[in-house]
Order: C-alpha cells, then structure tokens, then sequence
C-alpha cells in the first residue's frame, strides 16, 4: 500500500527553521510520496495519492523517533506523543541531545503533533473540506503510533510571563517600551504590578503583535529599531525598556540599542536577555561536529547574532548605554552534564560555571 506524509499548510512563508524541520519529519517517516495540504481543499483529492497517511500537525515540533506507516494497524488512527522540553531532572537543550535518547521527558498537553491514518477507515465525506476530515479522524479515538515516535513541542515563550526579568524592573516606572513583545505576557504582568505604568510594545511578527493588543495600551508592528527610532521623532520617550531574548535575532543589535537610546529618558533602565553561546549544550555539540538549528532555545533558527557575556557589554556600550550589571541564569541540566564537565577537568582557564548559564541578562541605563 502506498504511503504519504503531508504537511498542513500555514499562512507562514517556509523560513529556514520550518525547512529543516520539515527535512527531519522526512527522516522520522519514511513515506513514498509527500503533500503540501490546502486547510480549505476537498480532502477526496488531498489524500487520494496515498492509502496511509502521515499528517504533520505541528511542523515545527522535532520528531524523536521512526515511524514505518506500513506498520499502522486498521481500524483507527494513531497520534504522535507530545513532549515537553525539560524535566526536573534533565532538559534538552540540542537536537543531538534529543537523537541520545538519555532522557526521560515528560509529556505534554496540548494539540498532537501528527496524525496517521489508513484512508480506507475514513474515507473522505462529499464537500468534507482538509480541516473537517482530520477533525473528524483525530476525534476517533486516536491510540499511541507503533514505535513510539514523539516530538519536542516547545510552545510560545512570549506567552509566559518572564520573572526573572520582571524583578529587574523597578515598580514606579511610567512608560515602558516592550521590544520585541511577543504575545505580551510579560508585559501584561508588569502592567498588574504597576496599575498606572503605560506599555508600548513593538513586535514585528503579526499574529503575535495581534495577541499582544488585548494585553498592553498599544502594539508597533514591525522591525524594532525602525519602531524605536520613529517614536523617537514623534517625541516619545521611555524611562524603561524590556529586551527579552530579542538582540539575538536582530542582525544589528548595536543599531536597536542606538535605537533605544533614542527614545530614552535621561535615567532610563534597560533589561535584556540574550541565551549563552557558550552553554555546555553548544560547546558540547561543537566538539562533536554538530551545530544543528531548532525551532527554540540555545540553537533557534531564527538567531543571527551569538552573545557571551563581554560582547553583551560591549553591545550594549556601543549603543549609548551604561551597563550595571550582568547576571547569569542557569537552567535544567542537560543529559550528561557532569560527565562532559569531567572530561575537561584541567583545561587551561576554563571556568566551569560560564558552561551553565543558559541566559545572560543585563541592566543598563542611559
């Protein structure tokens, strides 16, 4: 019998993250032919290449595992677990880290990340639309896929708030410019400390600038050193300014500090949070020859700039700012951490504790 793997259209142009993503549900399921899925087609055309479907629900999930379609049983359909990405225990931070299978993640709540199915238990209804026909299998008692193929779901980090970076923040503040805002949440969470603090968040990704609207006084939509820069000239000023995990995607972060500069009141403060290049997780994998992009984290395909803690104070020096301090947080192990620390036992100037900041945050002033 014929298999396919299909992938369910999104609004979203296929950025270089969701490409590799897509080339790892490819190893994970090894399928004769592959489909793009319209939401709004008629599902008798969309699956009539295959007679056992692999549906990608979540393209940017990674896959842990195989699976052989040709091994599905008949009678229902199957979904892929959903992990989370750390435990108490240990967290992964890297794609080698995930294909070791030294862990133990736990599952997460959530939509599942694939769907698979033998068309001939469902046969597409008349008019039955893509979006109604994979409703209408995922609500027929789906069991576990054979072979136990899961994937990493990491979620959207902009939708928790942020305490770490929040307690940097000093009550009492009046105008707070959010960059690169996200969902909001941790402006949101600001604003119920601080019921008269005025937030302004610019965010360049749509959809997210949208959920950021119903929480803060008023979104920007765009790139974030234009945003700044044309607050600026309208007049506006800040005496605080909110960063988080944003320099790291920005191809001139010095430009967006200038930027910020600009629209800072004499005495502003400014928090920012950058992950760690030098993290055990990536130093690890370097040593082993990988450097493999991930929808989230340490090794996000949307990073374009990589900071340790002295090119952060020099970025931030070069943007007009005063740094006053530099903090580094650490996070759930990774698997193997203490063995990996072992083998560099007497490397010459190495400080073991820079290995396991995950994030640097700085606060600065103008």
């Amino acid at each position: 019998m014929r298999t396919g793997l299909a992938f369910v259209g999104t609004p979203e142009p296929l950025d270089y993250g969701r490409l590799f993503s897509r080339l790892r549900w490819r190893r994970a399921v090894a399928a004769e032919t592959e489909a793009d899925l319209d939401p709004s087609a008629s599902a008798d055309g969309a699956f009539a290449a295959a007679e056992i479907w692999a549906v990608v629900l979540l393209s940017a999930a990674v896959p842990w595992g195989k699976l052989a379609l040709s091994s599905l049983p008949s009678g229902a359909p199957a979904l892929a677990g959903r992990l989370a990405p750390a435990s108490g225990a240990s967290a992964v931070h890297t794609l080698r880290e995930l294909e070791s299978g030294a862990h133990d993640l736990p599952a997460s709540a959530g939509p599942p990340p694939l769907l698979a199915f033998r068309i001939a238990d469902f046969l597409p209804r008349p008019g039955e639309t893509v979006t109604a026909f994979l409703g209408r299998v995922a609500a027929a008692h789906p069991a576990a896929l054979p072979g136990g193929l899961a994937a990493l779901v990491a979620g959207d980090p902009s939708e928790r708030e942020r305490p770490e970076l929040i307690e940097r923040l000093p009550p009492g503040g009046r105008r707070l410019a959010d960059v690169g805002c996200g969902s909001g949440a941790t402006g949101a969470a600001l604003k119920r400390r601080d019921p008269l603090l005025d937030v302004t968040g610019i965010e360049i990704d749509a959809a997210a600038a949208s959920r950021a609207a119903a929480r803060l006084d008023r979104v920007v939509c765009g790139d974030a050193a234009s945003a700044l820069s044309a607050l600026a000239l309208e007049g506006h000023r800040f005496d605080s300014f909110l960063l988080g995990d944003v320099l790291e995607h920005t191809a001139d972060p010095v430009a967006l500090l200038t930027a910020a500069r600009s629209a800072a009141e004499p005495g502003a403060r400014l928090v920012a949070s950058v992950p760690n290049a030098g993290h055990l997780s990536v130093v690890r994998d370097l040593t082993l020859g990988r450097f493999d992009p991930a929808p989230a984290g340490l090794l996000d395909a949307g990073h374009l700039r990589w900071f340790t803690r002295p090119f952060l104070a020099e970025a931030l020096e070069e943007g007009g700012w005063s740094v006053y301090s530099i903090d580094g947080i650490g996070s759930e192990p990774p698997p193997g951490e203490q063995e990996f620390l072992d083998s560099l036992a007497g490397w010459p100037g190495l400080d073991p504790a820079l290995l396991s900041v995950y994030q640097w945050i700085a606060v600065a002033t103008a």
